[in-house]
């Protein structure tokens, strides 16, 4: 099966407005070989067609899930689960992912060239409005910061493709993305493998504000809804502590009205 992944919950088919994919990929759509960007103008311009593209694209249909949380600390922790419910959908020029567990509910809004909206409500207390800086924390206690799952990297100002190589069997562009500036707890830059034909992310390397290594991102398992390939299991680990945390869903079409 082709890894059909986009973004880090399901497959997204339709772009907004005038989005395009890269020229680098519109010229060469069938390039198999490795191939080094040195020009760093092609290099940024091919980058920001690519973080736009990406930003544009919108479910065709509204998919619910139900699923878990399985957590396994840093070595030696207890391992747990946590329920979760899913959502994801567009409203007007929005994409909105919504995930609730027991302790509340994290909405994710997200427009292109807006900034993204992140909202936590804790269970029986009034709803948080988190900035992009604030929403660098982890969600539910997981590997997964809330700011990763609003894929907040696609709207920096600083991306570069460096690279077109294969990755489990799929070209994928190597998109580089850095933040304006780097603040402490945060991330220096974030490197995604993009595949080309689905424009959804193979893996992504995060890297702390000192510059190392501090997470990876796999997508794991697949479910075929209403013909398109949904994004069920993904997983992000942290090689600095050695814990890790995968999202299982079980997806299934939002009811039709």
């Amino acid at each position: 099966m082709r890894a059909l992944i986009v973004l880090f919950l399901a497959i997204f088919a339709v772009p907004l407005g005038a989005a395009v994919k890269p020229d680098h990929i519109l010229q060469d759509p069938q390039a198999r070989l490795y191939q080094e960007i040195v020009d760093e103008k092609l290099q940024k311009r091919f980058g920001a067609q690519m973080a736009l593209y990406m930003q544009a694209m919108r479910p065709a249909n509204a998919v619910n899930g139900n699923g878990t949380l399985r957590i396994r600390p840093p070595r030696g922790g207890k391992r747990r689960t946590v329920p979760v419910e899913f959502r994801t959908f567009a409203q007007e020029a929005a994409l909105v992912n919504h995930y609730s567990i027991q302790q509340g509910a994290l909405t994710v809004r997200a427009a292109v060239g807006k900034d993204t909206q992140y909202e936590w409500a804790a269970t029986e207390k009034e709803p948080e409005q988190l900035n992009a800086e604030q929403a660098m924390r982890p969600f539910a206690g997981t590997d997964f910061w809330m700011a990763d799952l609003g894929l907040e990297m696609l709207r920096w100002p600083n991306q570069n493709v460096i690279e077109r190589k294969l990755r489990r069997g799929e070209l994928c562009s190597v998109l580089v993305s850095r933040p304006a500036k780097v603040t402490e707890g945060g991330y220096s830059k974030v490197v995604s493998w993009v595949d080309e034909d689905s424009m959804g992310i193979v893996r992504a390397e995060l890297f702390d504000a000192q510059g190392k290594l501090l997470k990876i991102f796999e997508p794991k398992a697949f479910k075929k809804i209403d013909g398109q390939w949904h994004l069920k299991e993904m997983e992000m680990r942290n090689e600095q502590t050695g814990s890790r945390t995968a999202i299982v869903f079980e997806l299934k079409p939002a009811p039709k009205r």
